[in-house]
């Protein structure tokens, strides 16, 4: 059975009373009569702070935060769509993911898990974002995407205010039918209605799902069985078509399941190492964006916002920062002075001679000779981590310029194989 993740946002499922029985109800009978097509249905729905929110005005003087107000909505949409399912004879369940979910490919799998158990035995799951867990509110469209990669999907329709997207080129009555996933970042985005994320969100949705080989359209709520005409491959909305096949289900998650956290520009050398199957070194790194840890899957892009990769980086924003755009006996002398700035607040010592060099390292040094004790310490321990034996054996040895000098030399030899992605963690577009 072929499968489509529907996403409606929530400017779309609530009116300033609460939610929209009408958009909720023509939902779920789409989803339900899906079945009958072939198909088998995800809804993500949002909308639960809004309806939430709604209710605390009109019934109590309490001004809730939002996490108040998506524990008091959440079983509004649920006794919606419960009434429509029980007329029809059918079954709907829940789903509420957080951000924490979209990090674990434990959770992920589990979930997805479910998702084929209920197709199997007929059930329309309702998933939505737990707004009450989440620090930041939910992210629905990268819940959505998430989903749709991790369960093989093949269609996303994600529904929203508007009939499409439009540019400059369709005027704001209009809309373009089409959209390539290369020319997404191109396209002027604003914020608009009740919901996180806006067009930017979902255009950022759709290119993930295209470069994974699903088909996305993002359309207007409102217009009359839409979700029955994208099953039915009818035009609807915008449609990003499929930038290229599906990856292996080893490489999805990294492909596109796991939430992004931040990104890196590189150059044209860079990008064409990469995609002959070298790593990615420091000196290909121009721009650094984002607050990521070690660990965290980042988007590898281009000077002109192109999609190129998605990895697993080796380093935190904040070391790939002052190191980007070196040369490996630059950044010895740059993971030196981490370390030589580190013992100074630990305890005696003073800081080694500032070598001359070009103006990226001096501004690498001054960086770190003005930056306190807690983000000194985080960078001295991950650079500790990255070269442990050559760390160790210095710091068990002198501290004098001669243990720096000896110190730089061996960081110069082990960064000049310093992948800041490691090839077996990075997934190629």
């Amino acid at each position: 059975m072929r499968s489509i993740v529907v996403k409606i946002g929530s400017s779309s499922v609530t009116r300033a009373t609460g939610p929209d029985p009408v958009v909720l109800t023509g939902a779920l009978d789409a989803a339900l009569n899906a079945r009958s097509l072939g198909w088998g249905a995800v809804l993500v729905s949002s909308g639960a702070v809004a309806s939430g929110s709604a209710y605390l005005a009109r019934t109590t003087e309490i001004a809730g935060s939002a996490r108040l107000a998506a524990a008091v909505g959440q079983p509004f949409l649920m006794d919606i769509y419960r009434s429509v399912s029980d007329v029809s004879g059918r079954h709907v369940c829940q789903l509420l993911m957080s951000e924490s979910d979209l990090r674990s490919p434990q959770a992920m799998s589990s979930a997805c898990a479910v998702l084929e158990e209920c197709q199997a035995a007929g059930i329309i799951p309702i998933v939505n974002g737990n707004d009450v867990t989440d620090r930041r509110g939910s992210d629905n469209d990268g819940i959505a995407v998430g989903l749709a990669v991790a369960s093989g999907a093949d269609r996303l329709l994600l529904l929203t205010d508007v009939p499409g997207v439009h540019d400059a080129s369709t005027g704001p009555a209009g809309h373009l039918t089409e959209l390539p996933a290369a020319a997404i970042r191109g396209v002027p985005t604003g914020r608009r209605g009740r919901g996180r994320g806006g067009m930017r969100s979902k255009l950022r949705a759709a290119e993930l799902a295209a470069y994974n080989g699903i088909e996305t359209h993002i359309a207007g709520a409102r217009q009359p069985g839409v979700i029955t005409a994208c099953v039915k491959g009818e035009p609807v909305g915008t449609r990003i078509p499929p930038a290229r096949g599906r990856f292996p289900a080893e490489d999805r998650w990294i492909s596109g399941i796991a939430a992004g956290h931040g990104s890196i520009v590189i150059n044209r050398p860079a990008e064409d190492s990469i995609r002959a199957g070298a790593s990615l070194f420091a000196s290909g790194i121009k721009k650094v964006e984002g607050n990521f840890a070690g660990g965290d899957v980042i988007e590898v892009v281009t000077p002109s916002g192109r999609l190129v990769a998605r990895g697993v980086s080796k380093v935190s924003a904040s070391l790939m920062t002052l190191i980007r755009a070196m040369q490996t006996d630059e950044i010895a002398v740059v993971l030196t002075a981490i370390l030589d700035r580190f013992y100074r607040f630990s305890g005696p010592g003073e800081a080694g001679p500032a070598p001359a060099g070009r103006a990226p390292l001096v501004r690498a040094l001054e960086l770190i000779d003005s930056q306190g004790y807690e983000l000194t310490r985080r960078l001295a321990l991950e650079t500790i981590n990255l070269f442990p034996a050559a760390t160790v054996e210095t710091m068990l040895g002198a501290r004098d310029d001669e243990g720096r000098r000896h110190l730089r030399a061996r960081y110069s030899r082990l960064s000049s194989d310093l992948s800041f992605i490691d090839r077996q963690r990075l997934v190629v577009f």
